[in-house]
């Protein structure tokens, strides 16, 4: 199976989701490969630190750059999962990766920078679609406020956004602010090894989530 983690805004959480999945994934006992398509190269310097740090599960890297889809199909023959790190902008990366993915997962914030993207990735998915007809596109709310009195109205209002994209699935997993996110990674770690448990939780039922949709 093929995910692509992208959406055309950055500081949206694509990085620490990609390498959070990936880790859950291997820990299932998994062949995993992360592909690291961001020139930014966030998780080849995540990958670098788990790999001197000795950490297990194991778990592939592969940096690729442009045309990124001969090199995922080609991966796809020998792992159970390839995971595609992309940029947090309209690139070749990004339109090359979900044209050859089973899956996009596009993590977004609630705020209406993030919102107004929506737009283009929905036209982007469009014309994919043309070349890729099975391709299943969730959106992802992440960095989702923890405030009891914000929390409810902030997923509200994403809702209804969404409303006008159905073929935008938005999950009911939510990635919330949790700085345990931010620690783990130059450690090359997932928060799944961590000791928060609510962290730990949010990626096992986003794992669950998508892969029994």
């Amino acid at each position: 199976m093929i995910i692509t983690v992208g959406s055309n805004k950055g500081g949206t959480g694509k990085t620490t989701t990609a390498t959070n999945i990936a880790v859950a994934l291997a820990s299932k006992e998994k062949d995993v490969c992360l592909i690291d398509a961001d020139f930014q190269r966030s998780s080849s310097k995540w990958y670098q630190d788990r790999q001197e740090s000795q950490i297990f599960p194991t778990i592939t890297l592969v940096e690729k750059y442009d045309n990124i889809s001969n090199t995922i199909e080609e991966l796809n023959k020998k792992f159970d999962y390839i995971i595609v790190d992309v940029a947090g902008r309209n690139s070749r990366e990004m339109i090359t990766g979900i044209s050859v993915s089973d899956i996009l997962l596009a993590p977004h914030q609630a705020s209406q920078l993030d919102l107004d993207t929506i737009q283009e990735l929905h036209e982007q998915i469009t014309r994919v679609k043309d070349l890729n007809p099975n391709l299943v596109s969730y959106i992802l709310h992440t960095i989702a406020s923890t405030n009891p009195t914000v929390k409810t109205n902030e997923r509200k209002e994403f809702e209804d956004y969404l409303h006008d994209f159905p073929s935008l699935i938005l999950l009911d997993t939510c990635l919330y602010y949790r700085k345990i996110y931010r620690d783990v990674m130059p450690c090359g770690k997932s928060v799944i090894e961590s000791n928060n448990i609510l962290a730990k939780n949010e990626i096992l039922e986003l794992i669950d989530e998508v892969l029994k949709k």
